[in-house]
Parts: structure tokens; C-alpha cells; sequence
């Protein structure tokens, strides 16, 4: 009986080895009608209570940008995670350098959605993703900012 179960046990360890299994190497597949914007790495956030900001500590997290020129999907570091989709409400550019004397109009867009009572605003240019949480029932607001990284493409 026990060279029966040792026979089996090594049978289904053989055949698991054989199946195919997600690689850490393969490339996510892109989800329907959508189209690959970048790959951004979010390293910054700041919560404001109050009129007041305070730097929140935390590490640094990398997501994957796809829109279909409806909404945006905001995945974790691989396709296959679940997302955040928000719907476009602007295409027509981001101002940047507000309140200095540099002030500019740049290629981008802007985003909402409301879900959970939390309403998030995305605002997503080539160089950076900023995304604002305003929670229902409390008077804190969450800004976390990300930088593009470069994306490297084995079929280029």
C-alpha cells in the first residue's frame, strides 16, 4: 500500500511539472481594446488634514498604465492583477507649474471615479501619474505621486 501512494505521489508531481505555469519572464497580455500607456512607480505620499500636509512613509510601488480612450486602468505590476478604472474626463492637457511663474499646458488627461464612497481623480501625463483620493467621511485627502519608468519591450 505505502509503494502505491509513493507511486502516485510521484505521478502527480511529474504531471504538475509538465504543465505550463505563468512565468515571471512572459509579457502580460494587453487587455481588450486597450493600449499600453507606460509603466509608472509610485514613490510618494502625501495626506492633507486640515489646510496642513504630512509625508506618508511607504514603499514604492510599480503599476502598469492601459486606457482605451474611455476610461484608464490602473493595474499592480503585472496585467493579470486586479485594477482601478477611472473614467476620462479631459484630454486636452494638464497644467503644470501652477502658482510659479512657469506655467505650462502639457499633453494629458484627466480621470475620475467613485467607488466605495471614494471619489479618486487621476491626472496622467508621459512623465507622471498623480492620483487624488477624497474619501466620503473624513476631512483627509490622499495625494500620491509616480514617475514613468522606462519600458523595455523584447518585440522592439
Amino acid at each position: 500500500m505505502m509503494k502505491v501512494v509513493t507511486h502516485l505521489t510521484l505521478a502527480l508531481a511529474s504531471l504538475l511539472c509538465l504543465m505550463p505555469g505563468t512565468g515571471v519572464a512572459q509579457e502580460d497580455p494587453l487587455p481588450k481594446g486597450f493600449r499600453f500607456v507606460g509603466n509608472y512607480k509610485f514613490d510618494k505620499r502625501v495626506k492633507i488634514r486640515d489646510g496642513v500636509p504630512f509625508s506618508v512613509k511607504s514603499k514604492a510601488f510599480f503599476c502598469r498604465v492601459y486606457t482605451d480612450g474611455i476610461t484608464v486602468r490602473v493595474y499592480g505590476e503585472s496585467a493579470s492583477e486586479s485594477y482601478t478604472s477611472l473614467t476620462i474626463h479631459r484630454n486636452d492637457g494638464i497644467l503644470l507649474g501652477a502658482g510659479t511663474s512657469r506655467m505650462e499646458t502639457v499633453p494629458g488627461l484627466q480621470a475620475y471615479s467613485l467607488v466605495g464612497n471614494v471619489l479618486r481623480q487621476l491626472s496622467l501625463t508621459e512623465r507622471k501619474l498623480v492620483l487624488t483620493k477624497f474619501p466620503a467621511l473624513s476631512d483627509v485627502v490622499e495625494i500620491t505621486y509616480a514617475d514613468r519608468r522606462i519600458t523595455v519591450s523584447r518585440n522592439k
